[in-house]
Order: structure tokens, then C-alpha cells, then sequence
């Protein structure tokens, strides 16, 4: 038998503990990617040039689109190519395509009706920061790249992204193409749900076989927190994506794992060195990693005020908790939190330390924090009439209504007597 009770035990303040760190980027974010909570934030929210890192939505749409990147082949065409000087961009006042390339830009130097798979598209794109090859696969998944990223940003809007506004593939700049810090978590954060999205962005190193008309490439990886040559190599890096442009500064989206959290990173509008975002990013993932749990007692080992009337009881259930109920947190993600007993009553009757239900803790999202088992600290014995009623079902019920007969038989038998004993 369950039975659902909510009972509000604490309530934190939001974000009380956000941590306090010292970044020379404009825009920064430091995010829980398993749970969504934000560590830290500067300028997390305002719109600002992505760069590259815009080609971490170009994939993470992509491979909503195929399931196996594997086994299809796009060509370039001339529009997929197609380029300008940053020089003249700036003179047309942007009104050439935003798609076009610059070129000075990174690319994998792709050749008008090569036939190259997704699959290498995806690295070219993700681990070398390929330009021409967001193109190209942008091209042939929307039919245009203006109609691709129609589709691109309908897609981010059901991420959430609320801030964002692709116009390119690739993130060259154009001033209407922007951006949040948060807004980039949230895209890294779905990709990296993503398998196949996790292991490109993770890549140090790869090889796209020879095409029609290329030899071999070998693909770099942009981001020296995952080139294990690097002085700023982290062994516990897993992604996502550098980015730079003279308008944006230099940009950074990446990701370290520790033992119970995912921890992405932000970096938008770095103005320094290209050190200078790599030793910020570390400096935010160690104020994250430094960080101790803490724990709170909500409710002492012991008996409870919990109770409930168990159906067919002779009396109210009471409970108590063996371990009491704690919640263990990190400071700077400590937040509001809702208490609920689930009720689960074993048969009738129930034993002293039998378990009862479930205390569970709770976020705002409904994601459980913390559960303890809550058990009796009473037995409870059935009722009468509980007992007769399930003796009737377990297959006794010619013996019960025989007892119930001779109990009847009894009482009148009883009634007789005392109507027919003479009078003094």
C-alpha cells in the first residue's frame, strides 16, 4: 500500500554560496554539469561574440539530425567555400553572407567537390576548429546554411538558450551573432550527454582518411587543456571548445571531471595572452575543486514526529529514523530543498524496525538529493475486523462465517436465557 505525504522540512536560500573568484575575462560561468547549478558567474547571462565556440551547437544540431555520422558523405560546394577578407567584410558593413569564410581563418583547406564523411567533418570542426568544414556540413544538412541556422536556433531555444542568436556555423564574427556564458554551458552540457559529441570534443589528436581529392589530414587539438604536451594539460579534462576572434577576445568552453561532479567552464573576452584563458579557466576549476562538502542535520537519529494512520491499524504508526536525515553539500551550490515522506506499509501486522517509507530530499527540479529508509519504532497490530476480513480472503471464509454463525447462535442463546431466567 503506498501513500505519498510532502512535508516541507528546510528551505536554503538560492545560490547563497556562490564562490568568490577574480577573473579578467568580461563574461565568465562556472556550472555543475550534472546538475545545472552555477558555482559562479560574471556577466554570466549577457549576450556577447562566441567565436568557435558557436561550433559547439553546429555539432550538437548535426548529430541530433544523423544517428551515424559515419555513414554519410557530404560535398563541398562553392558556397560551402566561398570566402572574404576580413578587410572587405568590415567595409561592406557585413552585408556579405555571414557565412562566408575568412581568409585568414582557420580551415582544413577543403576543395570544391571533395567528398568528405560527417564523421570527419564533425573532428575537422570541434577538434581542429575547421571553419569550412561547419560550412560544408551545415550545407548539406539544411539544403542552405541561412536555412540550417533557422533550424540551429529553434533548436537552442528548446535547450533554453535564451540569449543566443547563430547567423554563421562556425562563429566568424558578425556584430548581430552573440551569445551567453550560460547560454554555451547549457549547449556543452547537452553535447556532453552525447557519447559520440564527448569523444570528439576530447580528442587530442586525429586522422580524416584521404577524400577524392586530398591526402590524409591530421587534426590538432585547439584545446591545450587536453594536449597532454601542453604546460596547461589537465588530466581530468574532457573538452569542449576554444575560440578567437579580434571582436570577441579570447574564448574558452571547458570541462574537467572530479568524483561526483562535472565541472564546465566559461570564459568569454579574455583581452590578455592566449595563456592568460587557459590559466583563468584553471583558476576557476580549482577554486571548484578546493571547495569541501559540508553537511547539514535536518532531522536527528531517533524517533519522529512522522506519523500516519496505517489502514486496518489498531493505532497510529510511529517512526524513527536509524541514521537521521543529513544533506551533504557543496557551499556554492547549496539551494532550496523539499522534504517528502513515500509511504510503503507492509502487511498488517507490522513489526517493530519494520521500514515503512522513504525520506527523501529534494531540489527545486524534482532531482532527489539525499533518501533514508523510515522505519517503526512501534509494532501495529491489525484490528478485529482486519483480521476476520483477510482470514476471508487467504481461503477461510466457510471457517468464518462458521465462527460467525456460532457466535450468532451464541447470543441468542444467551438472549434466551435471560429472558426465560425467573424472577426474584
Amino acid at each position: 500500500m503506498f501513500r505519498l505525504l510532502i512535508l516541507t522540512i528546510l528551505s536554503f536560500p538560492l545560490y547563497a554560496g556562490s564562490l568568490n573568484i577574480e577573473v579578467e575575462a568580461e563574461e565568465a560561468i562556472l556550472l555543475n554539469g550534472k546538475t545545472g547549478k552555477v558555482l559562479f558567474e560574471k556577466n554570466g547571462y549577457e549576450p556577447a561574440f562566441p567565436a568557435s565556440t558557436t561550433k559547439m551547437a553546429t555539432a550538437l544540431y548535426a548529430l541530433h539530425l544523423v544517428d551515424d555520422p559515419s555513414s554519410i558523405t557530404f560535398v563541398a560546394d562553392q558556397d560551402s567555400i566561398a570566402s572574404i577578407t576580413p578587410q572587405a567584410k568590415k567595409q561592406s558593413l557585413y552585408r556579405s553572407p555571414p557565412h562566408w569564410l575568412e581568409t585568414d581563418g582557420t580551415h582544413m583547406s577543403i576543395k570544391l567537390g571533395e567528398e568528405i564523411p560527417l564523421i570527419d567533418l564533425l573532428y575537422g570542426s570541434l577538434v581542429g576548429s575547421a571553419n569550412d568544414a561547419s560550412n560544408v556540413l551545415a550545407k548539406n544538412l539544411g539544403g542552405t546554411i541561412p536555412k540550417f541556422m533557422e533550424d540551429l536556433n529553434q533548436f537552442l531555444k528548446t535547450l533554453g538558450c535564451e540569449n543566443t542568436y547563430f547567423l554563421n556555423p562556425h562563429g566568424l564574427h558578425h556584430p548581430s551573432h552573440v551569445s551567453s556564458p550560460y547560454d554555451l554551458a547549457l549547449i556543452a552540457k547537452k553535447g556532453l550527454e552525447n557519447p559520440l559529441f564527448r569523444e570528439i570534443v576530447s580528442t587530442s589528436r586525429y586522422s580524416c582518411p584521404q577524400t577524392n581529392l586530398e591526402e590524409e589530414r591530421t587534426i590538432v587539438q585547439s584545446n591545450l587543456l587536453l594536449r597532454p604536451s601542453s604546460p596547461f594539460y589537465m588530466e581530468s579534462a574532457i573538452g569542449v571548445k576554444t575560440g578567437n576572434t579580434q571582436a570577441a577576445g579570447k574564448n574558452l568552453v571547458a570541462a574537467i571531471e572530479t568524483d561526483d561532479r562535472m565541472l564546465i567552464g566559461v570564459l568569454l573576452g579574455v583581452r590578455d595572452t592566449r595563456a592568460a584563458v587557459y590559466q583563468q579557466m584553471q583558476k576557476m576549476f580549482a577554486a571548484a575543486t578546493q571547495e569541501k562538502k559540508m553537511r547539514r542535520t535536518l532531522l536527528p537519529p531517533g524517533v519522529t514526529n512522522l506519523t500516519t494512520k496505517v489502514p486496518g491499524g489498531r493505532k497510529k504508526l510511529k517512526t524513527y529514523l536509524p541514521h537521521g536525515f543529513v544533506y551533504d553539500y557543496y557551499p556554492s551550490e547549496e539551494t532550496e530543498v523539499q522534504a517528502s515522506v513515500v509511504w510503503n506499509f507492509p502487511l498488517l501486522p507490522i513489526a517493530q524496525n519494520a521500514q515503512v517509507g522513504t525520506l527523501r530530499l529534494s531540489d527545486p527540479e524534482g532531482n532527489l538529493v539525499s533518501e533514508t529508509p523510515l522505519l517503526t519504532s512501534e509494532p501495529i497490530s491489525p484490528t478485529l475486523l482486519t483480521q476476520a476480513t483477510h482470514y476471508g480472503r487467504e481461503g477461510g471464509a466457510i471457517w468464518f462465517f462458521l465462527a460467525l454463525a456460532a457466535a450468532i447462535l451464541l447470543f441468542f442463546v444467551w438472549l434466551f436465557r435471560t429472558r426465560n431466567r425467573p424472577r426474584r
